[in-house]
């Protein structure tokens, strides 16, 4: 069976499994790092949010399901365990003195994503591209997020920096930042384990930055002061490894040549740890103290 016989076959017994009222869409959609995927969406009458449900990897695993009824049945038990039980009135999202309060930054790779950035609002800064998204809270099903292009700037009648601006102080709100010590993270210590054991790092001087949510968290770089308190901290300047675009690893600088050897480190993890969709850069970058900025070794 080809890709398109698969995508063909699966969406005609979808439907023959879903109640008359429910339709199915398939789109090739733009991921990060210039990923495309092919998602399906389940949409009713009695919900208008609905999950993203990506099938490529469906195709790739078909020898471990027996039959397309298989993949079927996994599909809509996703569908039903995340999508919204209830209709989300969302016309809020044309006025943007409502929906401000839920908007959000995140970074992504520049150069991965330049066909993205096309078509997204976006700020420079150093390897990274700062865009932005509406984070959205689903009743009892988590969270659910839309990307901002350039047709909701022209709708609300701001600019990119405008939306920085906003978003430079709702970011650190909505998701506030988590710091903890690589051995506690990997010990599964609480955070008041973790604070009563304060010298359980020592042996291992690195740390985990991320959200609560654990959703982007490698943002957190960009919060206000943050990379200053870290390094006030740890009474050090500090390097940082982008492990993902949902966290980074700190570890205190004893100098800028440390730095080379950690970048072949960060390349390695890049190719055989991680989904090609959830690197953020190759690069190993240096937080000063005293000159208090971010760089990137190069």
């Amino acid at each position: 069976m080809t890709y398109e016989e698969f995508k063909a076959a699966l969406c005609q017994q979808l439907k023959k499994q879903l109640p008359p009222d429910t339709s199915i869409q398939l789109q090739h959609i733009l991921k990060n790092n210039g990923i495309w995927l092919d998602g399906l969406t389940i949409s009713s009458s009695h919900s208008n949010i609905s999950p993203t449900i990506f099938i490529n990897n469906y195709f790739e695993l078909s020898p471990f399901f027996p039959d397309i009824d298989a993949v079927c049945r996994d599909i809509l038990l996703t569908y039903e365990q995340n999508r919204s039980p209830e209709y989300i009135d969302v016309s809020f999202f044309t006025n943007y003195e409502k929906v401000k309060t839920h908007l959000a930054y995140r970074i992504i790779n520049y150069e991965k994503n330049k066909e993205l950035l096309q078509t997204v609002p976006h700020i420079r800064y150093l390897d990274f591209a700062i865009v932005f998204y509406c984070l959205l809270k689903l009743s009892g099903k988590g969270n659910a997020t839309i990307l901002i292009n350039s047709r909701h700037l022209k709708l609300w009648h701001i600019t990119a920096a405008e939306l920085y601006h906003q978003t430079s102080r709702t970011t650190p709100e909505l998701l506030p930042c988590r710091f903890r010590s690589m051995s506690a993270v990997l010990s599964g210590m609480t955070d008041r384990e973790e604070a009563e054991n304060s010298g359980a790092a020592d042996f291992c001087p690195m740390y985990i930055l991320t959200n609560y949510r654990k959703l982007y968290g490698a943002c957190c770089m960009l919060y206000p002061n943050l990379l200053e308190q870290i390094s006030a901290k740890l009474n050090a300047d500090l390097i940082i490894l982008p492990s993902s675009i949902h966290e980074l690893i700190i570890m205190p600088a004893h100098s800028r040549s440390q730095c080379e050897e950690l970048c072949e480190l960060v390349t390695e993890i890049n190719l055989t740890e991680l989904h090609a969709g959830e690197i953020l850069s190759d690069h190993v970058y240096y937080y000063s103290s005293e000159e208090q900025e971010l760089s990137m070794y190069t």
